[in-house]
């Protein structure tokens, strides 16, 4: 009964001063909606990031040259290395199990010509295994065959943004561009890429084949990368390691010596990316966090004003038998009051804002239940946390000196 009449006593009390208790609610409520829009936000980003590294290739493993160092976010090739050969390519496919395809992979930022127009593009050279390994499907023409790599053929396959810089709305299928000053045929168009996890445009492309780019561009026999496909997630890691072996053996690297080449795996990017993706997700939630402080300070300053004000109320309870527990309860409950008040529309607010931006924002945020229960107790949490301080004060009120105050 007791309780009862407590909390009987917290609503009224609330009700007579509606605009307060909203005002006081209202930090809590944005705090609660902040975080859960946010954690929506950095679900949304880490989703995204995982179907780029899904898009570059599935089960990927991918070999440079080198040491590859970050270098303003980006992952680049230190140095020099010339101990990479396409024969290391070969080696890989035929002597490791775990792996099922294996492509060369060579490339340099060129200026190709058609006509009268112009554009710098990547001149990339390797198999018609790069295709698959990479994800890249043709949106018209033909891959170019075996006889076009062991005769050097001059045939390339181009992305859509160079389509776009050289061709603008012609039809590429059989055109011949010009790279230093060498005539290629276009064979096939790649379908639309997007960017991969370094914010670079995978369809500003111009594949040839290995063979083509290494006598007629470059004129050398090393590469600087090879993409390996496992045959499955399963099997990258293992795959790694072998590859590891074989090349150290390959490249005749004693105990001592380091390695002269690099092995970056989809799990290493994944595991990379979300650790990115995690901390800047723990930064966001963590601003939108002080909103929920500043609404326990707001939830704070009213429940004093509000001893303040009924003190003669408190030393006549007191007086007709209500007791100290009694006391704190009656402004706990007003306090918890108003952080669900807060929390429950901040609840409303940060769903209905997640559903309707992924709906008619075209963004990609991910309601994360979690955030939704951290949220629920965390209303319980600042009703409690800044309400107890207000209540024992209440508390502590002599009811003779309280039936005094006018």
């Amino acid at each position: 009964m007791k309780f009862f009449s407590s909390l009987g006593i917290a609503v009224k009390a609330l009700l007579s001063h509606k605009t307060r208790t909203f005002l006081a609610s209202l930090g809590v409520l944005i705090g609660i909606g902040s975080v859960i829009v946010m954690v929506a936000i950095g679900k949304g980003s880490q989703k995204e990031v995982m179907d780029v590294i899904a898009g570059m290739g599935e089960n990927l493993i991918t070999v440079n040259a080198g040491e590859m160092k970050r270098r303003g976010g980006r992952l680049r090739l230190t140095g020099n290395v010339t101990t990479l050969k396409i024969r290391d390519a070969n080696r890989i496919l035929e002597e490791i199990g775990e792996v099922e395809r294996a492509a060369p992979f060579e490339e340099k930022r060129m200026t190709a010509k058609f006509g009268n127009n112009s554009a710098e593009t990547t001149l990339a050279g390797s198999t018609a295994d790069f295709s698959v390994i990479r994800g890249y499907s043709l949106q018209s023409g033909e891959y170019f065959s075996e006889r076009d790599a062991k005769t050097a053929n001059r045939v390339a396959i181009i992305g859509m943004t160079a389509v776009k810089n050289l061709f603008g709305e012609e039809d590429p299928l059989g055109q011949v561009v010009k790279v230093h000053f060498i005539p290629f045929k276009i064979i096939g168009v790649f379908e639309p890429k997007g960017v991969d996890t370094n914010g670079l445009d995978q369809d500003d492309l111009l594949l040839i084949p290995i063979s083509t780019y290494m006598r007629r561009i470059v004129n050398q026999t090393h590469i600087t990368r090879i993409f390996v496909q496992a045959s499955s997630r399963k099997n990258i890691a293992k795959a790694s390691e072998k590859i590891r072996e074989l090349l150290r053996e390959t490249h005749k690297l004693t105990d001592d010596r380091n390695d002269d080449f690099t092995l970056i795996s989809q799990l290493d990017l994944e595991e990379m990316k979300l650790e990115t993706t995690e901390l800047f997700t723990k930064l966001i939630v963590g601003v939108a966090a002080i909103s929920l402080l500043v609404g326990g300070i707001g939830i704070l300053a009213v429940m004093l004003i509000s001893v303040k004000e009924r003190t003669r109320e408190i030393g006549i309870r007191r007086a007709v038998g209500a007791t100290r527990r009694d006391i704190i309860c009656q402004f706990l409950y007003e306090s918890l009051i108003i952080g669900f008040l807060g929390g429950g529309l901040g609840i409303v607010l940060g769903v209905g804002l997640t559903l309707g931006l992924t709906h008619w924002g075209h963004w990609t945020l991910i309601l994360d239940p979690n955030s939704i229960w951290i949220a629920s107790w965390a209303c319980a949490g600042l009703g409690v946390l800044f309400g107890v301080f207000p209540a024992i004060k209440a508390s502590k009120l002599d009811p003779m000196e309280a039936l005094t105050i006018e």
